[in-house]
């Protein structure tokens, strides 16, 4: 019998007859994995600890032709604290809904399993402000998936926009606008643009070091998550989910 171990986060789950749950891994080397979880609503089932949300650990899986199977999860991490605080576990659920938007099966992607693993694990164990996370999730969220938004250039004419003194924000036109170009977008400040700019050019394991004033959070929220509905679609779980943020 086929056997596969592989290292992947929990990223969905539903439920599925009365004790078994079908899950959704994301795998650095295999992508998307959907399997069934036998028995594991049990409470005796070994797989009870590993078929909950977040939980990153080594699955030992079962493929047959039609589908696959967890055997057995030696669980690395489980991110418990995000179950003790609605925030970031709101926060948590919107990422993982985001990334499984755009994972594929067999489409391996070590870049988007790194960022997943250190937003859930800065959510989880640091004080870092849930929203900045999320943020700092979302620019680095877009610029993987091709949609890094314009910063220092007009995204309509192309001209260098740094020394603007009015500028605006449009998703559909793909970042700052000036002010002599058609946008249909909204006004966003100097601060807004270089705070973004400087995000993106922290590591992964560097996010936790963002910080934001509370009036820059709320101008940055509302332009990732329109910026995030033109990648990925109005009828996108994982954008719909961003509206709950304020």
């Amino acid at each position: 019998m086929p056997t596969e171990l592989t290292k992947a986060i929990v990223t969905g789950y539903t439920d599925y007859r009365d004790e078994d749950r079908m899950l959704t891994l994301f795998s650095a080397q295999r992508g998307r994995i959907d399997c069934k979880a036998r028995n594991c609503r049990k409470p005796t089932s070994k797989l009870l600890s590993c078929a909950q949300p977040f939980v990153f650990g080594e699955f030992e899986l079962f493929i047959s032709s039609d589908r696959v199977t967890v055997n057995a999860c030696d669980v690395r991490e489980t991110f418990y604290p995000l179950r003790e605080d609605a925030d970031r576990f709101m926060t948590a659920s919107v990422c993982t809904q985001l990334v499984n938007s755009v994972i594929e099966r067999e489409a391996p992607d070590e870049a988007l399993f790194s960022l997943l693993y250190h937003v859930l694990s800065f959510l989880a164990y640091t004080d870092s402000d849930p929203q900045d996370l999320l943020i700092a999730f979302l620019l680095h969220y877009l610029d993987h998936a091709g949609y890094r938004p314009s910063l220092t250039r007009c995204a309509v004419c192309r001209r260098d926009v740094r020394g603007d003194d009015v500028l605006f924000y449009s998703a559909e036109a793909g970042g700052a606008v000036c002010a002599g170009c058609p946008h249909g977008g909204k006004p966003v400040s100097k601060l807004a643009l270089e705070a973004m700019r400087r995000i993106l050019m922290l590591e992964h394991e560097e996010l936790k070091r963002v910080v934001l004033k509370p009036e820059l959070r709320a101008e940055l929220l509302p332009i990732l998550r329109a910026s995030c509905k033109r990648a990925l679609g109005e009828n996108d779980k994982g954008a719909a989910l961003l509206e709950q943020f304020a």
